[in-house]
């Protein structure tokens, strides 16, 4: 058990280190007009649809003073927008404009031909063992 847990240790530094550079790459490759915390922000009300500005600070690990910045310049770029909760007259969510769905696939459009790029200049063997990864990474992400 304890080689199991050494070998665990060393799997998830491994993996930190090489998430952390992809994450590096494809920041520094696709330009946005919205910064990192703009689209991270895009891509949870993508994920989750609309949200409170309070839940999408937890979600980002933000202080609800700095979410509400990043809204209200997501908002003044037509990228979101406030709808009434139906919850609570009182509170607003955040929802994604057509606008903020283009922006977010643009983006993505963009890391996928960063990413296409390098793949393409790997092997067959490379690519498969990168493809065969898949899965057990959104295993990994589900837990």
């Amino acid at each position: 058990m304890a080689m199991q847990t050494a070998e665990t240790s060393q799997l998830a530094t491994q993996l930190d280190r090489r998430v952390a550079r992809l994450t590096q790459l494809l920041r520094a490759s696709v330009r946005s007009r919205s910064g990192v915390a703009a689209l991270l922000t895009l891509r949870r009300l993508d994920d989750l649809g609309p949200l409170r500005v309070t839940d999408l600070a937890a979600a980002e690990l933000v202080a609800q003073p700095t979410m509400t910045g990043i809204v209200r310049r997501l908002e003044q770029d037509g990228l979101v927008v406030r709808t009434p909760d139906p919850l609570d007259a009182r509170a607003a969510r955040i929802a994604l404009t057509d606008a903020g769905r283009d922006e977010l696939a643009t983006v993505r459009a963009q890391r996928a031909a960063v990413l296409q790029a390098r793949l393409d200049r790997l092997d067959d063997d490379a690519r498969a063992a990168l493809a065969a990864a898949i899965e057990p990474l959104d295993d990994l992400l589900s837990l």
